[in-house]
């Protein structure tokens, strides 16, 4: 999914937003002033099926968003609002224990990344207000410290 800006005299591209893999849901967060996405679906192998499974794409409101006041955990993917400066602790539980953790500015911008690839716990600090996005392939726990 890529993020688009579209108004009557242009169109920008702002580059991946999400890649999906397999059936279950997906989070992704369009960074300010962008309006619209286009979707891009790739097809497998001939011999592996039609490559497309059914999907919908649905927008939230930032306040329907869970917001990380202490502890939090989940499966996969996680997207959540954090408010204020502080530092995190987290952890990537399970047998592939890999996972990623970016933050986006609630006032919009680029998305940075807050781990290192390899890093299966640890604490980072959150600049600000804004969005995390959790990312790996079993469970995760996230603490505000």
């Amino acid at each position: 999914m890529d993020a688009l800006r579209r108004s009557t005299t242009r169109k920008d591209d702002g580059g991946s937003v999400l890649r999906v893999y397999g059936s279950q849901p997906h989070r992704g967060l369009l960074p300010a002033g962008y309006n619209r996405v286009k979707i891009t679906r790739v097809k497998p192998k001939p011999s592996t099926g039609t490559g497309f499974s059914r999907w919908r794409l649905r927008t939230v409101e930032a306040a329907e968003l869970p917001v990380l006041t202490d502890t939090m955990s989940g499966k996969h993917q996680g997207f959540l609002y954090f408010d204020g400066h502080a530092s995190v602790s987290f952890a990537w539980l399970g047998d592939t224990e890999s996972g990623e953790l970016h933050f986006t500015p609630a006032a919009g911008g680029k998305a940075e990344s807050l781990t290192r690839r390899g890093d299966i716990r640890g604490v980072v600090t959150v600049p600000g207000s804004g969005f995390l996005a959790v990312s790996t392939w079993g469970r995760w726990t996230l603490e505000r410290r």
